[in-house]
């Protein structure tokens, strides 16, 4: 298990790096401070897999930042200590046994956070000979991310527009909302959550019309790249990201038409008419197949083309017949970008429009002729930025002097109105034609939810506060929907009448929340517990903030295979053991039994006479050597058995994932996925895949 771990936590800390490599330390409360390099020795020693857990939660908890000490010499360290919050902090030995420097140490340092902000930290470490450090390139790390939320009643909802009341409320309990999207006239509604996507009626509200259950329900509960869902406008093609793959759907049934492997993405686009798909991805520069733009047509799960930036791709948007796409990079890229479908060779590449921050959202008209930007903020850096596929040159911008955030965006197909949202809620209208706001709202909540009605007539908004507001432009109307958790995600159905909702944390991820409970110091009475970090590969801390809990009567996501008292014998499958405990006994049975019969001949443990000794009676010895060779034979069996059924028990509880093929893997036939990547065909599979496929 130790050796194992720093695997898990280096595959945690590389899931999150992306957000990591754009955290900006001049946010409000943080110290603002240059750390020069430290000089390379060859002395060295090494810090790595470091980290603090849980990457995310309520104040009040415990979370612990760690790190593991090497030296290639054996070195014990002059010292180990964090840069916190401005402060250097010595870090203690985790096992003050453990002297084993060559092979790693673990350090660490426990904090409880008693009000909401940002904690930014680094470690450094000398050996008295030369210095490293761990979390920091040209800023601290940021973590954990504190929320006043717990996240525990997520839900996906729709809200008609005429009465604003929810016609569709569905609980997804810890399950964040990662995407919600809306057929035109509002009947379909497909959504992405942790572990599930959703196909819903809205005309039938009371349970979904069908789900896909993601990977088996394992993974992370949190974080900021959340995948994403889009659907086709009539309602009939429906687009999602999921654990490290896309998946295609028809409306009528929840096995995917194909899947294909990206890695992780922000977010995924469809055109109106169905026709094509894309995706925007997250990943490395030195990677070049990641940071990617995809475009598929939906006959083919081969992309027509890929395109790779040094940024992180943070957002994807096609017009309306497909023909043209734009999307957005972090850094250290930073820039807008316009595609044709024809080609992979950008007809825009804008210059870099912030000095270090993210392009967060793009969007396109219909007939794909301009798009808007908007950014992360920052110095240098406008909030929204409107391009025609004809110029890399903005053919306007607007600057709020304020540089926050923006991660809410949205324009009207024809291209006539832009309105955008900064994360701290000043929300504005634009018209295409000029760069100046016509109407201006205030929101008291950290803003990130967003979306306008195709005729401009309605802006609907979700943040920190518990609800979506809805703004109509015309009448300056204000009116409000209450949740009980961060409203993540928001669509307006084309025709304006509904607006679909979704709970979760994802964009307010390392921003400071706008929220009552802003400044709140908390007595923390009572000191929240996570999951040890040590049952990681045991289920039960894949949650991010909140562990699973085993024995709270609730069967959740990833206590499938670990949690017998709560999912039951229904839901989790064990080896069968006894027989081949039995049958190891008769094996041990059968070796005493002959040895006692040969001391009784040997020792004369009867005390009979001489006359009388008893002599060794071959056909008891052979009797009792078939009992053992029986007994043994069917130990053999049974171990075999065990682990043959506790192999087929894995596969059945975890459905094979998109995006983790292995060469020479086959796909898994009777999993109701077709995996045409693995092999699987209709002639070869007809469980998975049928002949539309």
């Amino acid at each position: 298990m130790k050796k194992l771990l720093p695997i898990i936590i280096l595959f945690l800390w590389l899931l999150i790096s992306p957000v990591y490599a754009e955290t900006k330390e001049y946010s409000s409360g943080a110290p603002a401070r240059v750390f020069p390099k430290l000089p390379k020795t060859p002395d060295d020693p090494v810090l790595s897999n470091g980290g603090v857990y849980p990457m995310w939660g309520p104040v009040c908890q415990r979370y612990t930042y760690f790190t593991y000490y090497s030296d290639k010499e054996g070195r014990p360290p002059e010292y180990v200590r964090m840069y916190f919050n401005g402060k250097w902090l010595d870090v203690q030995k985790e096992n003050h046994n453990d002297n084993d420097y060559r092979n790693g140490v673990k350090y660490s340092y426990k904090f409880v956070p008693n009000k909401i902000g940002p904690n930014f930290f680094f470690f450094e470490a000398s050996n008295g000979l030369g210095k490293t450090r761990e979390g920091i390139i040209d800023s601290p790390g940021n973590g954990p991310v504190l929320f006043d939320a717990d996240f525990l009643n997520n839900e996906i909802s729709v809200v008609e527009r005429e009465t604003e009341k929810k016609i569709l409320s569905y609980p997804t309990g810890r399950e964040w909302v990662g995407g919600v999207a809306l057929s035109d006239d509002g009947r379909w509604l497909a959504t992405k959550t942790s572990f599930h996507i959703y196909l819903f009626d809205t005309t039938k509200p009371e349970q979904p019309t069908w789900e896909f259950l993601i990977g088996g329900g394992g993974g992370m509960v949190g974080g900021d790249v959340k995948g994403g869902i889009a659907i086709s406008g009539d309602g009939t093609k429906i687009f999602a990201s999921a654990g490290d793959s896309v998946f295609l759907f028809d409306k009528a049934k929840n096995q995917p038409i194909w899947q294909y492997p990206i890695g992780n993405a922000y977010n995924v686009a469809i055109s109106k008419d169905g026709q094509y798909v894309a995706a925007a991805t997250a990943g490395s520069e030195d990677n070049l197949n990641s940071n990617l733009l995809l475009l598929w047509n939906v006959k083919s799960s081969k992309p027509l083309w890929q395109y790779h930036a040094s940024g992180n791709f943070h957002d994807v948007t096609l017009s309306g017949d497909g023909s043209f796409l734009a999307g957005s990079t972090g850094c250290p890229d930073r820039r807008a970008y316009i595609f044709s479908k024809d080609s992979n060779n950008p007809l825009v590449k804008s210059e870099m429009l912030t000095y270090d921050s993210p392009i967060s959202r793009a969007k396109i008209t219909a007939d794909g002729k301009i798009a808007a930007f908007n950014t992360d903020g920052g110095p240098k850096s406008k909030l929204v930025a409107l391009f025609s596929k004809d110029s890399s040159q903005p053919l306007w911008q607007y600057d709020d002097s304020l540089h926050r955030s923006s991660r809410a965006l949205a324009i009207t197909p024809d291209g006539e109105f832009i309105a955008v949202a900064n994360m701290v809620g000043d929300v504005y209208l634009f018209n295409k034609n000029g760069g100046q706001p016509l109407s201006k709202w205030k929101i008291n909540a950290t803003t990130a939810a967003f979306d306008m009605a195709d005729d401009g007539s309605l802006i609907a908004v979700g943040g920190t506060d518990y609800k979506v507001h809805l703004l109509e432009v015309t009448s300056q109307k204000q009116s409000e929907v209450s949740f009980e958790e961060f409203v993540e995600e928001i669509d307006v159905s084309a025709n304006g009448k509904y607006i679909a909702a979704g709970t979760g944390g994802s964009p307010y991820f390392f921003e400071e929340i706008v929220s009552p409970n802003k400044d709140k110091v908390y007595t923390c009475e009572k000191i929240i517990e996570p999951t040890p970090m040590e049952q990681l590969n045991a289920g039960g801390g894949l949650s991010g903030g909140q562990g699973a809990t085993c024995g709270d009567g609730k069967c959740e996501a990833q206590e499938i295979k670990t949690c017998a008292e709560d999912c039951g014998q229904g839901e989790i499958s064990k080896p069968m053991k006894l027989p081949g405990m039995i049958f190891g006994f008769g094996v041990l049975g059968s070796v005493l039994a002959l040895g006692i019969y040969l001391a009784i001949i040997r020792f004369n443990l009867l005390k009979r006479p001489p006359e009388k000794l008893l002599k060794i009676n071959r056909k008891i010895v052979v009797l009792i050597l078939i009992f053992m060779a029986i007994f043994s034979a069917l130990t053999i069996w049974a171990i075999v058995f065990n682990k043959t059924k506790s192999k087929i028990n894995l596969q059945e509880s975890e459905p094979s994932m998109g995006g983790e093929f292995q060469q020479g893997e086959k796909g898994i036939c009777g999993n109701s996925l077709c995996e045409p990547n693995l092999g699987e065909t209709k002639d070869n599979c007809p469980k998975d895949c049928s002949g539309g496929d």
